[in-house]
């Protein structure tokens, strides 16, 4: 299938220790990390593409934009959705969100690109 506007996605978590700020290094509170929601956003854009990409064909991460508005403590549960709403040539322009119940834990705009896999593993000279 064709990646085309409006591809959405999913990802869930239950936050545990392993996801604080105190583990990641990034603060010294028991609360879901920003890395970590970051990471569960990414999540739910490789979801949306998951079966869309040519064959050969990958994405990396490339600029990202999050406002992380709310602590999530470890047990509380995250859904993260994320829909592609612009296409830029090899860009592809993701507006993301997380959740925890009807509070929104985080948003922002995630920009994946298009590479081919072989030519990005290839050693750097």
């Amino acid at each position: 299938m064709p990646i085309e506007l409006g591809l959405t996605g999913t990802a869930n978590m239950i936050v545990e220790e392993a996801d604080t700020a105190i583990v990641h290094g990034t603060g010294d509170v028991a609360v879901l990390s920003t890395s970590r929601l970051l990471q569960l956003l990414q999540q739910a854009t490789m979801d949306a593409l998951d079966g869309h990409l040519p064959e050969g064909m990958i994405t990396a991460g490339l600029r990202v934009n999050l406002d992380h508005l709310q602590r999530s403590y470890v047990g509380t549960t995250v859904n993260a959705s994320a829909m592609l709403t612009r296409i830029e040539g090899r860009r592809l322009v993701f507006e993301a969100e997380a959740k925890s119940g009807d509070s929104i834990v985080g948003i922002g705009r995630i920009i994946r690109v298009q590479v081919e896999r072989e030519k990005f593993l290839r050693p750097i000279n």
